[in-house]
């Protein structure tokens, strides 16, 4: 099998290739694999079973898409230039789904990088045999941009140890674990928070905005500083630490307005945390969630935050299935061939 990943650099897209590679690597120990990723990522080394390609520059990942590879799990999104035999991508970026209209009112930089990929997929997607997403939502409207058919749901997700429930405090009313993407809508969780400061409620909110975010960050202090609110930035985190993080909240808040997956809210349920939610199809398709909010509206995320903090809700529930090993079946059956 060869995992094509030269994309992938962070999110919850690495998340899933950490994972897969680690599951490959004990659950499937006579399964060779060869994985092509950014030269970024050296946590990942080769080892028995595992070959570990480190590219570092644009012009090797470019020359490895013009490759005929079969056998290949193409990880980041995007088909190879040539048609590969027994080949899959597996999809799960949101903004390569984006209408014109709304991709360009992102930024500039995103419009234009996104706008090329959607045309390079229109152009060479016929030349893998399957794509993979995560939902039925996703499926549908990648059929309905694409004009491609052969799409299967194969979500899959790594779970952090439930172990871990009861040897820590509950220290934050809410979480949000995410990277600061436009589509994650960290600015107007932060005006929902200030609403709540203005209102003289008390609550404790944890984030996980990586560096490079300052005006985001000097937004949240601005919050903290009239008093109530209590938000804490704790910067990019481990799996571990996201694990210990859900463990010492009660609550997670998800207002993402565009997610392929939403795997955060899949590790929080399983934390038995509560989730209130974006009012959007990609939720539902993961989770019941406990309260749902309009992720545009600022007031209405604060009015969900206060009814969290005034009263019980209903418990949110998983409703989706790890297919991890049907993924990898897909691949080891033509190893057999």
């Amino acid at each position: 099998m060869n995992l094509i990943a030269p994309n992938i650099k962070n999110g919850g897209g690495l998340e899933l290739l950490l994972y897969l590679i680690e599951y490959i690597k004990k659950m499937h120990s006579d399964m060779k694999i060869v994985v092509y990723v950014d030269h970024s990522l050296q946590m990942l080394q080769s080892s028995d079973n595992i070959q570990v390609i480190h590219m570092d520059s644009n012009l090797k990942k470019i020359k490895l898409f013009s490759k005929r590879i079969n056998n290949a799990l193409y990880f980041g999104n995007l088909p190879p230039l040539v048609k590969s035999k027994n080949s899959m991508v597996y999809f799960h970026n949101p903004y390569l789904l984006m209408p014109n209209s709304k991709l360009v009112r992102t930024s500039l930089k995103f419009f234009v990088k996104y706008f090329l990929q959607q045309i390079y997929i229109k152009n060479f997607i016929s030349n893998i045999d399957i794509v993979a997403c995560q939902n039925d939502y996703i499926k549908n409207k990648f059929v309905d941009k694409y004009s491609y058919h052969n799409v299967e749901l194969l979500p899959f997700f790594r779970l952090c140890d439930r172990k871990l429930l009861g040897t820590s405090s509950k220290i934050y009313d809410f979480c949000y674990v995410s990277l600061a993407h436009p589509h994650k809508n960290h600015s107007r969780l932060i005006e929902a928070c200030e609403i709540l400061a203005n209102e003289s409620r008390s609550f404790t909110l944890a984030l996980t905005i990586e560096d490079g975010h300052e005006e985001l960050i000097e937004k949240l202090n601005d919050v903290n500083k009239k008093g109530n609110a209590n938000i804490i930035n704790l910067g990019k985190l481990s799996k571990d630490d996201v694990c210990k993080l859900y463990s010492q909240s009660r609550c997670l808040i998800f207002p993402s307005t565009e997610e392929t997956f939403g795997l955060g809210l899949i590790e929080a349920v399983n934390m038995d945390l509560d989730v209130i939610a974006s009012d959007l199809e990609y939720v539902y398709q993961a989770v019941e969630p406990s309260l749902v909010f309009d992720p545009t509206n600022s007031l209405d995320i604060s009015l969900k935050m206060k009814e969290y903090l005034d009263g019980d809700v209903s418990k949110s529930k998983i409703k989706i299935e790890n297919k991890i090993d049907k993924l990898i079946n897909f691949f080891e059956k033509y190893n057999n061939v």
